[in-house]
């Protein structure tokens, strides 16, 4: 058996956001090469522990305490304690961060740089956009720039989730190019849809986050149409969470059509996914959702839904002749319901369980091969 892997970042385990998602599905190419990995992520939760847990009924998955404090984000940054003492514990032989500061990178790197430890950097996101104080606002937008610029010179390899990223990194040592992977296998991709009816279901799921996403173009596009016989899901947020991030158009959630779902756990957003007849989601070509690769994307294309979304990061490439959905290039209204009413006319799709292998960690079983050997 090949040494462990220490897998550390800003991740809720065990599938609490999309990042958990990632990092588990990477782990299982990393387990099908001989490699366990141990997870130290962070606690979805608002209360406050000291040291680390164990992420309850899950083995080899640990959590620490969120910081709640700036001397509590200095002290998160700058700490190796418990990444040493994993890598003693579980004789590993490599840890990979996932989107940490570079402050943390280097703390790693000079922590193991004599212990023979790889340590790799798992990079999905630049983006300067966190909330809280001044100061730790500042700190995101300096670190952003690092992360674009200088990740290569403190990292052993790296795992870039787009095209953008790898001609970025393109002279870094080890470089791989991982969008994010699902395991069809899994019974979350294998759920039965709901009693199927005559009402043609978009959905979109997604929360406010720093103007990432554009609910509100949806909503607005979607009252553009007047048919009975649709409707518009919402997961992620509820309607009150709509009306107090969208004020201005906080009319449009008020069509008795829209159904606003809420939080709700990753099974039931994949069941949501399942069930509808149209995936639909926006965002704004720019240099944050270029560098990135959207999850959801991956989810309904390993689903076969139809996917309506603009023209960012790799997605082009998954749109041949447009037998996924439609791509736009633009985010103006009048195109999202444009193309809301195209697929309204093609009508409701088989729902008969099909599954693409396009995301499935199986198809990368070799480049991570390559990598981490």
């Amino acid at each position: 058996m090949n040494k462990t892997i220490i897998y550390s970042g800003e991740f809720v385990l065990p599938d609490r956001s999309a990042a958990a998602n990632r990092v588990v599905a990477n782990s299982k190419a990393f387990a099908e090469l001989g490699y366990k990995t141990v997870f130290l992520g962070s606690s979805g939760s608002n209360d406050s522990f000291c040291g680390v847990r164990e992420v309850s009924g899950f083995k080899d998955m640990f959590e620490v305490s969120h910081p709640s404090s700036s001397l509590q984000w200095i002290k998160h940054i700058f700490s190796v304690k418990n990444l040493k003492s994993f890598a003693s514990k579980y004789n590993a032989g490599t840890v990979i961060l996932y989107n940490t500061p570079v402050l943390t990178l280097i703390c790693v790197r000079l922590a193991f740089i004599f212990s023979g430890i790889k340590v790799y950097y798992d990079c999905t996101e630049w983006t300067k956009f966190t909330e809280g104080s001044y100061l730790k606002r500042l700190f995101k937008y300096i670190d952003e720039w690092f992360v674009r610029n200088t990740l290569p010179m403190f990292c052993d390899g790296i795992i870039a989730i787009s095209d953008i990223m790898m001609k970025k990194y393109r002279r870094c040592r080890k470089l791989i190019k991982i969008p994010p992977l699902v395991d069809i296998t899994d019974t979350v991709w294998n759920q039965k849809p709901f009693e199927d009816s005559d009402i043609f279901e978009f959905c979109f799921a997604g929360i406010p986050d720093g103007n990432k996403e554009s609910p509100d173009k949806i909503l607005e596009a979607f009252s553009l149409i007047s048919d009975d016989k649709i409707r518009l899901r919402i997961v992620g947020m509820t309607k009150n969470d709509y009306i107090s991030n969208y004020p201005d158009f906080a009319s449009f959630a008020q069509d008795k059509r829209i159904v606003f779902e809420g939080r709700v756990p990753h099974k039931d957003a994949v069941q949501f996914i399942i069930n509808c007849d149209c995936y639909i989601f926006i965002r704004v070509s720019d240099s944050r959702n270029n560098a990135g690769f959207p999850t959801k994307f991956a989810e309904a294309y390993t689903l076969c839904r139809p996917v309506i979304t603009t023209a960012i990061s790799d997605l082009p490439s998954y749109f041949e002749n447009n037998e996924c959905g439609e791509l736009l290039d633009g985010i103006s209204v009048e195109k999202i319901s444009a193309a809301m009413k195209r697929q309204l006319e093609k009508g409701k799709i088989s729902k008969d369980g099909r599954l693409s292998d396009r995301f499935d960690y199986h198809s990368y079983l070799e480049e991570f091969k390559c990598f981490i050997n």
